[in-house]
């Protein structure tokens, strides 16, 4: 198993954890198939494809529980407190917030040069106000009343709700070596779902997800025993089937699993899973754009075609996220660990 390692500084680094970036690639790759093979290309839905790829949503959770694992793992040994959130929150945003912001703009830019430049029956930007893109910015739509311009952003505020959790609760949590603290703050938060909320895609209601992420770590770093780790897998599993579904929890159980038992590595998983972020991004993006060219190529009256189009629609996406990954995200990851190492 992969340990913290200390060096001169004092300061913990963490392993590369073998396996991670394969579950992520399988995890981008399944929510694009999905949209691919369904609403986001509409001129090219394949009979085959859909049903195929129809379960391909279940990604989002897998990224959820690698987040439930990675986001403390990261804190581990850095005698964090709640006295360092602020520059933990803003690392998280560094790293997070510019390249989605980019993504987002560039949607905009694209619904713009649609509305100017193309016959259609929808004006897309119509209804665009400056407070549902504040809102966007700031992952707040799900307590209002307007929409995401991008539709995976309702993620990423999860994500952000979680961040806030793990940056209050860290220490409580993961470093109190009481295992029913754990257990505790995670029943506890769960129940925040019944809250009045106007969205229910709130970390609250997907919390179990997180949890299997988090007792995950727990035990790949030697914290919990196997009989531990079973058993608070198990409980875990129940609430995720009381907050959500069957298949939603059997991607959690399997994706928890999966980090600690299968170490698989795949040069092009590899590829795609260190890029993972930029092409859940802009995989939609990119995607209807190439999809407007190509049936002026390629006529979709056969499954075939279609088939095919659909296929360099998703060699597009991934080479447009390599080229996004290249100079927008990976810039601001290299500034997030140069503030983190300055701070935490």
């Amino acid at each position: 198993m992969n340990k913290v390692t200390i060096n001169t500084t004092g300061k913990s680094e963490k392993k590369y954890i073998q396996g991670l970036d394969f579950l992520r690639a399988i995890a981008a790759l399944s929510v694009c198939l999905f949209h691919f093979s369904g609403a986001a290309l509409p001129k090219v839905i394949n009979v085959y494809m859909k049903p195929t790829f129809s379960y391909g949503w279940l990604g989002v959770d897998i990224f959820f529980v690698i987040s439930g694992f990675i986001i403390p793992y990261s804190l581990l040994g850095k005698q964090y407190s709640v006295r360092d959130f602020g520059s933990y929150i803003i690392k998280r945003i560094i790293r997070i917030n510019p390249p989605a912001y980019i993504a987002m703009f560039l949607v905009l830019l694209q619904w713009l040069l649609i509305d100017c430049f193309i016959n259609h029956n929808r004006v897309y930007t119509g209804e665009i106000t400056l407070m549902q893109i504040f809102h966007n910015l700031l992952f707040t739509v799900p307590f209002t009343e307007y929409k995401w311009i991008v539709g995976i952003f309702w993620t990423l505020a999860i994500e952000f709700q979680f961040y806030i959790f793990i940056g209050l609760l860290f220490g409580f949590l993961f470093e109190s070596k009481r295992l029913w603290k754990f257990v505790i703050g995670y029943l506890v938060v769960s129940l925040f779902q019944f809250l009045p909320f106007t969205d229910f895609r709130n970390f609250f209601h997907f919390s179990s997800l997180f949890a299997m992420g988090g007792i995950t770590l727990l035990h790949h770093q030697r914290h919990v025993s196997k009989k531990e780790y079973g058993l608070i897998m198990l409980l875990f599993t129940g609430v995720s089937y009381w907050q959500l579904d069957v298949a939603i929890t059997l991607t959690g159980v399997l994706t928890s699993l999966s980090i600690i038992f299968v170490s698989m590595e795949n040069r092009l998983f590899s590829f795609i899973g260190k890029m993972s972020y930029s092409f859940y991004l802009i995989h939609v993006l990119v995607g209807t754009t190439l999809e407007f060219i190509f049936i002026k190529i390629i006529s979709p009256d056969t499954e075939v075609r279609k088939a095919a189009i659909t296929l360099l629609c998703i060699m597009g996406a991934l080479l447009g996220s390599y080229i996004f990954y290249i100079f927008i995200e990976k810039p601001f990851i290299e500034l997030a660990k140069r503030y983190g190492k300055s701070k935490i």
